[in-house]
Order: C-alpha cells, then structure tokens, then sequence
C-alpha cells in the first residue's frame, strides 16, 4: 500500500516549511515565499490560505501543543498568531520577535515559551501568551538556523547554526 500522496494548488511559490498539529484535526500547515501560509486537511484538502502582511517568506510554522487553535508563522524578524481554523490575518503579531530575519521557530510542551532562531545567530525566547522577551541566547557567530526545546523540560533547547556548533 502506497502512502505517498501529492498535494497541490496551496501555494504559488516554493514552499519553505512545513508543520502538522497534535490535535486530533491532524491539521497541517506550508509556509512558503512572499508570505503564503495554507492550513490543510490530514487527507490533503486545503482549508485556508492567507498572504501575511509584507509579504516577507513564511520561514518556519509552528502549531501550539497547548492551544490547537493557535498557529505560528514567522516572517522576516516578524512572528504571527494565527487561527488555523479561520484564516483571515494574524491574530497577533510579534513585530521584532527575532534581530534579524527568523529561520526557525520552536514551542515548549506547555506552550508557555516560544524559541525564536535568526539570523544574527541569537535565539530569543518569548513568554507565552504576549510575545514578551524573556531571554536572548548568543551562542552562535553566524546564521542560528534551528532550534528545539527537550521533551519534557520547558526551559531546556537545543540550537544549530551555520557555524556548525550545536
């Protein structure tokens, strides 16, 4: 039995990110360039689409383990909160989120912390709901271009970056 599937139609540009949803929707979330962000069905369908704001490239897409109707988007140093269910703009919006352009985002487990990796090789995290500055990590001398916070302990990440540290 074969699960490989084509999806198509949900973007005009080259999509740079892709994340799917814990919830029990099984939603999932593309991110491409010029700000395209579709949500889709577990079965492919395509349940909305937006252009955000700018139209800066959808780096990274992030669905809330606490909050499954939250979605966030980065885009140039810029994250948006969407509702994957409604898309018709950003609920919030996190404006300077990263110091330069963000490439990856990552939630904690409880969805209280949201870790921010930019081009400036730091990685901030921002307290959960606001969008607030808690921390700013710069461990990196060039482009941070991942991060992940450990299983299970909500204050503990994990980030790489092109100055091939970890």
């Amino acid at each position: 039995v074969s699960m490989a599937r084509q999806w198509s139609e949900g973007h005009s540009t080259s999509i740079l990110c892709v994340g799917a949803s814990d919830g029990p929707e099984g939603l999932i979330a593309s991110g491409s360039e010029g700000g395209e962000v579709t949500v889709w069905s577990q079965e492919g369908t395509i349940l909305g689409r937006l252009t955000l704001p700018g139209e800066e490239d959808s780096t990274s897409v992030v669905f809330s383990p606490a909050a499954p109707g939250q979605l966030y988007v980065s885009h140039g140093d810029t994250v948006s909160v969407l509702d994957p269910r409604n898309l018709k703009g950003p609920v919030e919006e996190f404006q300077g989120a990263g110091e330069e352009e963000i490439n990856a985002l990552a939630l904690n487990d409880t969805g209280s912390a949201l870790a921010v990796a930019d081009d400036s090789g730091a990685v901030r995290v921002l307290e959960l709901p606001g969008g607030k500055v808690c921390r700013t990590l710069r461990r990196h001398t060039n482009i941070c271009s991942s991060v992940a916070f450990r299983p299970h302990r909500p204050n503990n990440l994990v980030s790489a970056g092109l100055d091939m540290q970890v």
